[in-house]
């Protein structure tokens, strides 16, 4: 076991950690050239690799390190540096005066991936960040002919599909693939030359620009799809957790496609989010909604693990 005020260096990773924090398995991940997965990460090989001190180096789950720093927004105790200033409210209960706030804290993010993680009250104004992995799961639900068909069209090539395939950056890709083949509609001769610039990285961000600017019919498609279901996840983490200290939205992609849910009546995110069917639409109403645009949240979230464990 590492003894706490040991600890100099804290590394933010995907995929689970296990072993006391001294092991990360990147199990999800497949980073190699022939397809292949990254290998186990053990905090003891990179200190003897770099020399450090036994028990310095402890690993974190990326999306744990986001909810560290939320756990530092409510710790009055906490550094400001640990904490970010960019939140802004979506939702707000009705009864925003009887929110609890020894309640839990949800987080979920979009961004290469979909990232969880939810947070429960240790006293003292303090929260424990608990990982999680719940964007690998198969819980996409059609609610209409064509999201059955666009679920099928992602089960061509694979029999699990996991929801993040359609709540990430990856997923305006295959998305716009899907309907441009569902709709026999052919991309643009400008999408089609745009997207040939860059790479697979940076063809979300063009998929979103021919959207804005250029109001192409099938990148406008993507990001309403898009949207619709991050909402729909939004409500399930609402459900599964009952965050009534709040829900949070972080990652890259939502407050790029602000143009396109804010200020907006036809706000699918948020319509999507409080549509929960006739029994819990009323529960998921109760939970407050935020976004925070941040980009540092997971060095802020280090932070704050660091100087919070290490006493």
């Amino acid at each position: 076991m590492f003894v706490l005020n040991s600890i100099r260096i804290v590394l933010a990773v995907c995929g689970p950690i296990w072993n006391n924090r001294r092991s990360n398995d990147t199990n999800n991940v497949r980073m190699e050239a022939d397809g292949s997965r990254w290998p186990q990460q053990h905090a003891e090989t990179i200190e003897n690799e770099l020399s450090l001190k036994p028990n310095s180096l402890v690993f974190l789950n990326d999306f744990e390190a986001v909810g560290y720093c939320l756990a530092g927004q409510v710790d009055s105790q906490a550094n400001e540096l640990c904490k970010s200033s960019k939140s802004i409210l979506l939702h707000q209960s009705p009864s925003a005066d009887a929110v609890d706030p020894q309640a839990p804290v949800a987080c979920l993010g979009a961004g290469t991936g979909l990232g969880a993680c939810f947070l429960t009250p240790v006293g003292s104004g303090r929260y424990e960040v608990h990982a999680s992995e719940a964007g690998m799961t198969d819980t996409i639900s059609p609610r209409s002919d064509e999201e059955w068909c666009l679920l099928k069209y992602l089960r061509l090539t694979q029999s699990f599909v996991e929801v993040e395939q359609l709540i990430s950056g990856p997923a305006f890709v295959t998305m716009l693939k899907f309907y441009s083949e569902h709709l026999n509609q052919s991309l643009s001769s400008k999408l089609e030359h745009d997207l040939a610039q860059v790479s697979a990285d940076d063809a979300p961000a063009i998929i979103s620009q021919h959207a804005q600017e250029y109001h192409d019919s099938l990148c406008l498609r993507v990001v309403d799809t898009f949207l619709d279901m991050f909402g729909r996840a939004l409500g399930t983490a609402a459900q599964t957790f009952l965050p009534y200290r709040g829900l949070f939205i972080t990652g890259g992609i939502l407050p790029k496609l602000a143009w396109r849910w804010q200020n907006n009546p036809d706000n699918l995110l948020l319509k999507s989010y409080l549509d929960q069917g006739e029994k819990m639409s009323e529960i998921v109403g109760r939970v407050p909604l935020f976004l925070i645009d941040d980009d540092d949240l997971g060095l802020k979230g280090c932070l704050y693990f660091m100087t919070s464990h290490n006493d």
